[in-house]
């Protein structure tokens, strides 16, 4: 196939922000005080453009840390959608975007070689109503210069391979950084870990005599059941584990997980140390993408068959303890869970294939929480990952999604499972999807509830014309796709938000139905929502605990809108906070200057966070560090309590699991009160 390329490098004149070009050929702009923004395409030029085609930018980003590349489009001087990658840095890498994203059918772009994690905002589009295109730089630490060797539209995608000197060391640390706490030696990392793990074998147990096998609180007891299950007690909820004693879930997300995959593929040069992939010895630390279920999830399998992924963490573990290496990863880690006071390991599930979650669970004896995989998607959806709810096909998925419950159901350390973890749709806060329903082309299920609906509120075609405006002469015209300029008036909105929470509902209650037939006495915890609103609580009640996370320094904010939860505790799935003292290239989601400042952050969330009477839990997301250059979406944080070595962040984990191991003397008020004052950076 040719190779359509429209070339459109910026020049010096349509660079808009006060950046100070360095030369012209190739363009190098100076952005050591500000962003830079420039427009890539006007009119004419879109005019030429199709939804297969790419915008392609060939750059070179020089600073101490990755930066976002922006493409706005826009429509009549408004902004529609954006699309977005982070890049890392000091090395020259190309940039895909593609137009067919632009009708935001999800929330993750694919990750391609030097870029890290790319996004999907905004309303859905096609290029033909696209005028504008903007390029832009943002968030950058210590950004110097970007060199922009060539912007081009294509209909094929680029080589994305990445030249340059390494950056990863043979530890999967980062090569030119020194940092507290970094491995130089072999001989330094097998002495660490051979002590750890001497230390581990005698000390397997929670710290404070007060609590019981499971993290119970064996000073305040409810009914026993011989199962986990909820109490409110007149002023608070609690959760209560088999033995009847009293428990807040404190827990940690991938608790189990035995170190993260990077990708490898298209940037081999950028690690000092890789061995052989038929080597015999680290066969344990090689995969390939499309065994990474989330990946395939996003991705489809055949995307991911020849991207080669390697886990530093497994390696380090192999070099010190050969084929031992998981024993001896499961004692360590286990009973530093239980010394710093995290009575749940969180998510567990099998997102490696080898990953042996099961096994660790029976070996650590932690109570933990399950998310279900597979989640229900019927052949024509509504929006995104939401899929046709009122459809025949949606029950009898979710009557074959419950079945996984089964062999587990009755495990007394399984305090419940989440359904579903961070529905896209829900991320596309501009996108009603009562309103993605109404103006969809497809023949869905859901429609004819919708006209059901209709005409139960408006009674006639004449009282719903009055309204809408539509001037339907029967209601079955609404199957019809209703044109997405609809006038909307605070009549409609308030239909199409109602029918938004009849979806919502039918979505949350159809799976419940069918898991609970298979694990009747295990808690369902909730579809662990990316956050929440107010008009997210939707079919809540059908739940024993709902669930959300939270990522802030200070949670109160979202614990207010939980308050509106009255009938069930609810649960945050997911918070954390990263220091940017990090050899990382990215920072948290939230950041503190140091691993000091990150202790009292923890300890400051976690008092905040347990003092809401709703609350029952709360799990840090997640164990490990990610890998330097991305995992399976590109993803890079320093969020971990431990690094790519297994050593844990001590600075942190003195804070953190002080309150931790306190947990139930402050949620009954005989814990002394201690805020401390922390300053939160801008996240990069």
């Amino acid at each position: 196939m040719e190779n359509k390329k429209i070339t459109i490098l910026p020049s010096e004149e349509n660079i808009t922000s006060d950046t100070k070009v360095i030369s012209k050929a190739p363009l190098c702009i100076d952005i050591s005080s500000s962003t830079m923004r420039f427009k890539a395409a006007a009119k004419e030029t879109i005019g030429k453009l199709c939804e297969n085609d790419y915008i392609i930018i060939d750059l070179e980003f020089c600073a101490d840390s990755r930066t976002f590349i922006d493409a706005d489009f826009f429509s009549g001087g408004k902004k529609i959608i954006n699309l977005n990658y982070s890049i890392i840095p000091n090395r020259r890498i190309k940039i895909a975007f593609p137009l067919c994203e632009l009708a935001s059918k999800r929330w993750y772009l694919t990750p391609h070689p030097g870029n890290l994690k790319g996004h999907v905002q905004g309303q859905p589009a096609h290029i033909s109503e696209i005028d504008e295109v903007y390029i832009s730089s943002r968030f950058c630490r210590g950004g110097k210069k970007i060199t922009i060797y060539d912007m081009y539209i294509s209909d094929m995608l680029p080589d994305f391979t990445v030249n340059g000197k390494p950056m990863v060391d043979m530890f999967g640390q980062n090569k030119d950084k020194e940092f507290p706490g970094k491995i130089h030696s072999e001989k330094e990392l097998a002495d660490y870990l051979k002590s750890e793990h001497d230390y581990a074998a005698a000390h397997n147990s929670y710290s404070n005599p007060d609590w019981n096998k499971y993290g119970g609180y064996k000073k305040l007891k409810f009914e026993k059941t011989g199962a986990f299950h909820t109490h409110f007690d007149g002023k608070r909820w609690w959760l209560v584990d088999p033995d009847g004693c009293a428990f807040i879930s404190n827990g940690i997300c991938y608790g189990s997980r035995m170190g993260v995959h990077g990708f490898i593929d298209g940037m081999e040069n950028l690690f000092e140390w890789l061995p052989d992939k038929k080597d015999p010895v680290f066969k344990d630390a090689w995969t390939t993408a499309d065994n990474i279920p989330e990946f395939v999830k996003r991705n489809g399998a055949e995307a991911g068959k020849s991207r080669y992924m390697f886990n530093f963490a497994r390696a380090n573990m192999i070099r010190v303890f050969g084929d031992k290496w998981w024993d001896a990863w499961c004692t360590i880690n286990s009973a530093r869970l239980k010394r710093w006071g995290f009575n749940t390991i969180s998510v567990c599930v099998n997102n490696y294939f080898d990953e042996n979650v099961y096994e660790y669970l029976k070996k650590a004896e932690i109570p933990y929480t399950l998310t279900l995989k597979g989640f229900p998607k019927t052949k024509k959806m509504i929006f995104r990952d939401f899929p046709d709810v009122f459809s025949p096909e949606y029950k009898t998925l979710c009557e074959k999604f419950a079945k996984q419950l089964q062999p587990l159901a009755g495990d007394k350390y399984m305090i419940g499972y989440f359904i579903n973890n961070e529905p896209e749709w829900l991320v596309a806060r501009e996108a009603n999807i009562a309103e993605q329903l109404i103006t969809s082309s497809e023949p869905l299920y859901s429609k004819k509830e919708f006209v059901n609906f209709i005409k139960s509120r408006y009674g006639t075609e004449i009282q719903f014309n009055s309204v809408w405006k539509l001037g339907i002469s029967n209601f079955d015209e609404l199957l019809n796709p209703i044109s997405e300029n609809l006038d909307k008036n605070a009549e409609i909105l308030k239909d199409l938000n109602d029918f938004r929470d009849v979806l919502i509902t039918a979505y949350n209650k159809i799976p419940l139905d069918a898991v609970k037939k298979y694990a009747p006495d295990n808690l369902c915890l909730g579809m662990r929502y990316a956050n929440i609103q107010k008009n997210d609580l939707a079919g809540f009640d059908y739940y024993d605990s709902f669930s959300f996370n939270c990522y802030s320094g200070d949670p109160s904010q979202t614990l207010k809108v939980a308050e509106n939860i009255k009938s069930v505790p609810y649960i945050i799935g997911e918070w954390h906070i990263g220091a940017s003292d990090t050899s990382l290239l990215c920072s948290a989601l939230v950041t503190c200057k140091n691993e000091t400042e990150r202790g009292k952050a923890c300890f400051n969330y976690i008092q905040t966070a347990f003092s809401a009477p709703g609350l029952v839990g709360a799990h840090y997301f997640e164990y490990n560090d990610q890998p330097l250059l991305g995992r399976f979406d590109g993803e890079a944080m320093p969020h971990g309590l431990i690094d790519i070595c297994n050593r844990p962040h001590e600075e942190c984990m003195q804070y953190l699991s002080e309150i931790n191991n306190h947990i139930y003397e402050h949620v009954l008020g005989k814990y002394p009160h201690c805020k401390y004052k922390v300053e939160f950076l801008p996240s990069f």
